[in-house]
C-alpha cells in the first residue's frame, strides 16, 4: 500500500490511520485472532484505499478472562474500548460517509451499536464472519442492512438463520471456515478473497 498509517493513540487504545486526506472514512475492528495483516483486512484496507477512503485501524487488545462475560457484555467492551476513537476520529473532518468494517469479535460493536443508532453521516456496514450462532446478534441483524460474508464452515454458520437475513447482501461460501478460507486449498482460498473483495466493491459504489 502507498499510503503508510500513522501508528496513533486515543483514550488509551491504539490505532492505525491512513490519512487519503478523503471526505470518506472507514473504521475497521479486527477478530483475536485474525488481525489486519491477515488477507481479508489487509485487501479490504487496500480496497477502502483504492476506493478513496481514510482508513482507521482500531488496535485493541482484551484480557483473555474479559470473554468469559455474557455476549452482550464482551459487545460493550469492545464498543466502548472503539468508540471514543471513532468519535473522535469523526470529530476531526467533515466526513461525508463513514464504512464500517468488522471481522468476528469486531462485527460486534458493528452490530449492537453503530447499526442500531442514527448515524451523523450515511453509513455502510460490512460484517466479516459474524457470530450468527448469538441470538443477540441475529435478533439485531434483522430488517437492517449490510455485506454479510461468511462460511459453511463456520461454527456461526446457521442456514435458518440467514434465510431469516435476507434484507442483507450476503455472500455465502462453500466450506470456508471462519477465517473464510479452505483448509488445505490454499489457491481456492485466494480466490475466495478476490471474489469477497469484487463483492465488497461492488456494493460500495
Amino acid at each position: 500500500m502507498k499510503i503508510k498509517p500513522r501508528k496513533e493513540q486515543h483514550n488509551g487504545i491504539a490505532y492505525n490511520y491512513f490519512d487519503s486526506t478523503s471526505d470518506k472514512v472507514c473504521f475497521m475492528f479486527s477478530g483475536t485472532g485474525y488481525t489486519y495483516e491477515k488477507p481479508l483486512l489487509y485487501y479490504s484496507t487496500a480496497l477502502m484505499l483504492e476506493l478513496g477512503y481514510d482508513v482507521v485501524q482500531v488496535c485493541y487488545a482484551f484480557d483473555p478472562q474479559q470473554f468469559g462475560q455474557e455476549p452482550e457484555a464482551i459487545s460493550e467492551t469492545v464498543f466502548n474500548a472503539a468508540n471514543p476513537i471513532v468519535e473522535y476520529i469523526l470529530s476531526t473532518k467533515s466526513y461525508t460517509k463513514a464504512v464500517y468494517i468488522g471481522k468476528s469479535l469486531g462485527t460486534l460493536p458493528i452490530i449492537d451499536f453503530y447499526m442500531q443508532q442514527s448515524s451523523p453521516v450515511p453509513s455502510h456496514y460490512v460484517l466479516l464472519t459474524p457470530l450468527l450462532s448469538l441470538d443477540h446478534v441475529m435478533k439485531n441483524l434483522l430488517v437492517k442492512q449490510a455485506f454479510l460474508a461468511i462460511g459453511t464452515a463456520d461454527p456461526h454458520y446457521s442456514k435458518e438463520r440467514l434465510e431469516q437475513l435476507s434484507s442483507h447482501k450476503l455472500a455465502i461460501v462453500e466450506n470456508a471456515d471462519h477465517s473464510l478460507e479452505i483448509t488445505n486449498h490454499t489457491v481456492e482460498s485466494v480466490i475466495i478473497c478476490q471474489s469477497l473483495l469484487t463483492g465488497l466493491k461492488a456494493y460500495l459504489q
